[in-house]
């Protein structure tokens, strides 16, 4: 570490001992005591130094020290001007001056060593390294550290939600989204989000050193978590990890956890979300709000900065999105269905009982037969129990009987049940794209009818559901279902159960007398 003799000058003028000085500058006591002799052999004082750069200083007090090593030491205050200028570089500083140099005759130090030294030189001074973001140059992402909360539309349970921020360090636009999960696929799936979102990628990713990026933190050389490292290469960027406990190193994504994330999750804490994707629908309107407004201290906003200064110069996205493949075996069971993840997916009936070969992304589930792909399934995700099941994997029976089924038919059966059972099918019917995919769903609701307690147990129970989200699932209706109890009979009075005779039994026996 280079140490600033200037600052040793001006602690020693202040009253502060040699131990202070060597405590305040992290140096050794020896060091002081040399720069405070050559100093007094001198003749000068901090007085007479004041105004002097901090590298002259040093150059004049103990010359032989700046040459001890043969090679020609820069003037650290100088780059630290130059960096102020548009589009300089401590690179390219760094090759001005090697040229200087060696023009000179001298040696000049390397690269890495040059930025070595002007680092030090900053933190020493406590002058403010100026570094100049380029367009399109990083990314910056982070998880923020508040959750919010949404409704897990099939059990109906609160659940905390994960944000993740991702921000261009130029233009500070950035891009929020909500996951259930902190996992490695969420993680990349946000980052692919992200990707979109700004419809380019930064030459540089800047992320912490979190197990999902980073498998080893290294200072020098840290090993990045191997899909990660993949991810980056497919979209042609480079991860740059920051350094452990150095939020520097990402001062945009730190701000917009800050400002952004917790600013998003304060405007909609009285919001109440059934699933992520109603979630998500929120904070995508929050972060084009925000993305809007005006910058306090420079022209303009994040989305035209963005637009006009920085998306030019993000490295077009790949003809494919980057996805995480798993690989499974999984075996047929008696209804046709494979299990993946405590969810269903239906394939052909024929294939009954075999072991079949499964892909699985975070989009999609394809089932092989060897090499012959005979599923395909759009992957549930936040959600168990659910079936998704294609009417050509059928049995000609099975198929038989939903053909009886219209939309209109289930409607109708729900309407003998009450209002409140025709909104659950209703609800379920609108579910998938393809209609006839709600239909066993909808069997499922139906049959429920048919056990103990019939229609008005059915009934009650829908009328829970709705009261928890506006969309149940069959999954959710029967674990209600599971837990509904009858209501308790009102007290019946003592007249109504027949032990009072009343005043006209007492009338008669009288009369009688």
């Amino acid at each position: 570490m280079v140490v600033d003799y200037k600052r040793i000058l001006q602690l020693d003028a202040a009253g502060v001992s040699q131990r202070g000085i060597a405590d305040v500058l992290s140096c050794s006591r020896n060091t002081v005591a040399a720069v405070l002799g050559a100093a007094v052999a001198q003749g000068v004082g901090f007085d007479a130094m004041a105004g002097m750069e901090p590298a002259v200083v040093r150059a004049m007090l103990l010359p032989e020290q700046a040459r001890e090593s043969g090679r020609t030491a820069p003037d650290l205050a100088e780059v630290h001007r130059e960096l102020a200028g548009p589009n300089v570089t401590l690179q390219l500083l760094w090759s001005e001056y090697a040229v200087r140099v060696r023009d000179g005759g001298g040696i000049p130090y390397s690269y890495q060593r040059f930025t070595f030294l002007y680092r030090s030189w900053a933190r020493v001074t406590g002058a403010t390294m100026r570094i100049e973001r380029k367009p399109g140059e990083r990314v910056e992402v982070d998880w923020a550290g508040d959750t919010m909360v949404f409704i897990d539309p099939g059990s109906g349970a609160a659940r905390a939600a994960y944000l993740f921020v991702a921000v261009l360090s130029y233009s500070a636009y950035y891009y929020v989204e909500a996951f259930a999960d902190m996992s490695l696929q969420a993680w990349i799936d946000a980052h692919v989000g992200a990707f979109e979102f700004f419809g380019g990628v930064g030459r540089f990713l800047v992320c912490d050193n979190l197990r999902t990026g980073v498998s080893r933190a290294d200072r020098y050389e840290p090993a990045l978590n191997p899909v990660y490292a993949r991810c980056a290469e497919h979209y042609g960027t480079v991860v740059m990890p920051a350094r452990v406990k150095t939020p520097t190193d990402k001062p945009q994504a730190e701000n917009v956890v800050r400002f952004g994330a917790n600013a998003i999750g304060a405007i909609l804490r009285n919001r109440r979300f059934v699933g992520l994707a109603e979630l998500n629908a929120a904070i995508s309107e929050q972060v084009a709000v925000l993305n809007a407004r005006p910058f306090q201290k420079r022209e303009g906003s994040r989305r035209e900065v963005f637009t006009v200064e920085e998306k030019p110069f993000l490295i077009p996205l790949p003809g494919t999105r980057f996805e995480i493949a798993e690989l499974k075996k999984a075996k047929v069971g008696p209804n046709y269905h494979i299990q993946v993840d405590s969810n269903f997916y239906s394939v052909p009936h024929a294939l009954i009982g075999k072991r079949l070969d499964v892909r699985v992304t975070s989009r999609v589930i394809e089932v092989f037969d060897g090499q012959v792909r005979v599923a395909s399934h759009a992957r549930c995700r936040g959600v168990k129990g659910r079936y998704q099941t294609q009417p050509e994997h059928m049995p000609a029976g099975h198929r038989a009987q939903l053909a009886d089924w219209t939309p209109a038919r289930f409607t109708s059966w729900a309407g003998d049940i009450g209002p409140n059972t025709t909104t659950v099918i209703e609800a379920i019917l609108a579910s998938h794209k393809i209609v006839e995919q709600s239909y066993r769903s909808c069997l499922g609701v139906m049959a429920l009818a048919r056990k103990t307690g019939g229609a008005a147990r059915l009934e009650d129970t829908c009328v829970k559901a709705l009261s928890i989200t506006a969309n149940p699932s069959y999954t959710l209706i029967k674990r209600l279902w599971s837990t509904w109890q009858p209501k308790a009979a009102p007290a019946r009075s003592l007249g109504e159960a027949g032990f009072v005779r009343g005043a006209g039994y007492y009338a008669d026996s009288e009369a009688g007398q």
